[in-house]
């Protein structure tokens, strides 16, 4: 009993220190501290800087938070990642958060998928112009599962009860209660009953 309260107020304490942390030195210092996070506060840590997080939600270990605040369509803080309630995020999952990216209920997110909401090569002159920028949020609908590692890019919406094989590059929609695979991802077969 004794043990179980005072690590509810260590980490009360640990939370107040890094909530105030990010308010006095920036977004920035969450973003570093959410890469190797306590998973009791993460979440709360999140919420507290604009992510909407529903209930029963798990974030595993470390969450890579990219473009929160460098890009020129960052917004500074994380009102863009908006996750439902009873998902599991794994360990080492990246969010992209120069677009949006929502996350609806009983989502199962792989350890280290990654939401890519994207792309530009301005550094390249003549890349630029062939390839201009895209930015585009990401939509996961509702008890789909987001397998090892596999990659979604911009503008893309995975359908209810879907599913993205491991290592699989989703550069179009997935259709509900189909299974996806590959690079570039394909139809591989429907999972309804």
């Amino acid at each position: 009993m004794l043990k179980a309260t005072l690590k509810k107020i260590f980490l009360a304490g640990k939370y107040l220190i890094l909530l105030t942390s990010g308010k006095i030195f920036g977004i920035e210092h969450i973003v570093r501290y959410a890469r190797n996070p306590d998973p009791e506060i993460t979440v709360r840590l999140l919420r507290s800087f604009g992510a909407t997080i529903g209930k029963g939600t798990t974030l595993k270990r470390a969450v890579c938070l990219d473009n929160v605040y460098e890009d020129r369509d960052s917004k500074g803080d994380l009102s863009g990642l908006k996750i439902g309630n009873n998902v599991y995020v794994g360990d080492g999952v990246r969010f992209d958060l120069t677009g949006d990216i929502e996350i609806g209920n009983d989502v199962v997110v792989s350890a280290y998928a990654s939401f890519i909401t994207h792309a530009d090569c301005n550094r390249s002159q003549y890349l630029d112009k062939k390839f201009p920028r895209r930015c585009k949020g990401i939509i996961v609908e509702h008890g789909a599962w987001i397998a090892y590692q596999a990659t979604l890019l911009e503008g893309v919406t995975i359908g209810e009860n879907a599913v993205v094989c491991a290592h699989a590059l989703i550069r179009s929609s997935v259709e509900p209660y189909s299974m996806y695979g590959g690079v570039p991802a394909r139809k591989i077969r429907m999972v309804n009953g």
